[in-house]
């Protein structure tokens, strides 16, 4: 692509022509048309109109190129390098400019207020705006199960009731919102995990974003944000940051579901998708259908396979007991990570290879 649309248009153009207008503007420049219009009706009877008219047009035109491509282009480099602090995260605020974006829109946390009841709905209606106008909505946050969250945990102190907890529930609310979505506003919507601590917190729409650091004893979102421009060096810096995590990032559903195909030495393969937990680094898949599927095929013949897993090859399927208390612990972290309740687990452990 050369940055022009199939159709030969600049991407600026449609930008502009795409992006949405408000009804009072629309109404004044449609008064100052007409009264522009009836000026120049009122003004025909006078001598030399047409030389008149011409000299008063090519002035405002020259005015106008001046202002438009000389200016105008001063001014907003001026602009790129302000910066303007916020005394918090104002997430309903966000929300509104997030509603009128029309080529990005990106969020770098931990975990974020903004997915919470308070704000989601309006955040999400803003999306579904975004999105419709050809708008790319990038949503990172760190991975549940990290390292980084333990990390980022002990520097909250006081401040930190459960981080897990809490960027599993922004997790749910972003799952059940993307499911709302139609398959054109599904495909600009991405959300993945990082398991590397970003260091700064990145809330962007369009060209401008706001950005702050991640603050010992403190919660992002409490702390300056200082609103700057995509290209200003600062903006620059927690761009180039944002891109990097994202190459490391893994999507939101991989977290949520594991891909298995369950291969009978004798009957074929069959497929799923699986809910999941881990505990103790041992990886435990739920599933009625998983279970009833085992129940009609020999366990000696049955093998797992997935490419989520971190063991790669044949994997034995073992049956958890419903009355130990690897049942109990694997109901609690089902629970917590899906807020939903599962009755039937199934380990999957690495094959042991036999060697004479």
């Amino acid at each position: 692509m050369n940055g022009r649309s199939s159709l030969g248009r600049p991407r600026w153009l449609l930008r502009t022509l795409r992006t949405p207008r408000r009804p009072q503007s629309l109404t004044v420049l449609l008064l100052l048309a007409a009264c522009a219009g009836l000026l120049l009706w009122f003004a025909e009877r006078m001598d030399n109109y047409g030389e008149n008219l011409a000299l008063n047009l090519g002035t405002d035109i020259v005015g106008v190129v001046i202002t438009v491509f000389v200016i105008g282009p001063l001014i907003s480099r001026a602009q790129e390098g302000r910066v303007r602090e916020h005394t918090r995260l104002d997430y309903e605020w966000f929300s509104a400019q997030v509603y009128g974006s029309t080529s990005n829109v990106k969020v770098l946390d931990t975990f974020s207020n903004l997915f919470g009841p308070q704000y989601s709905e309006r955040l999400f209606r803003g999306i579904r705006s975004a999105t419709a106008h050809g708008a790319r909505v990038q949503i990172l946050l760190l991975d549940p199960d990290s390292l980084a969250v333990i990390l980022r945990g002990r520097e909250l102190g006081e401040q930190s009731a459960d981080i897990r907890r809490d960027i599993l529930r922004n997790l749910r609310t972003l799952s059940q919102f993307a499911r709302r979505l139609d398959d054109t506003s599904r495909q600009f919507l991405e959300v993945r995990l990082c398991s590397t601590s970003p260091g700064v917190t990145l809330y962007r729409w369009d060209e401008r974003s706001l950005v702050s650091f991640l603050t010992v004893g403190r919660l992002s979102g409490e702390g300056v944000q200082l609103e700057v421009a995509v290209r200003s060096p600062l903006g620059a810096f927690v761009e180039q940051r944002f891109d990097e995590l994202w190459q490391q990032s893994k999507p939101m559903e991989r977290f949520t579901h594991l891909p298995v195909t369950l291969v009978d030495a004798t009957d074929g393969r069959r497929e799923f998708t699986c809910r999941f937990v881990y505990v103790d680094d041992a990886l435990y898949i739920a599933g009625h259908d998983v279970v009833s599927y085992m129940a009609r095929h020999r366990l000696d013949q049955l093998s797992a396979y997935s490419e989520g897993l971190t063991v790669p090859g044949a994997h034995e399927l073992i049956v958890v007991d419903d009355e130990s208390d690897l049942h109990e612990l694997l109901r609690q972290n089902f629970a917590e990570k899906y807020d939903a309740s599962a009755t039937a687990f199934v380990e999957l452990r690495p094959a042991v290879l036999v060697t004479e």
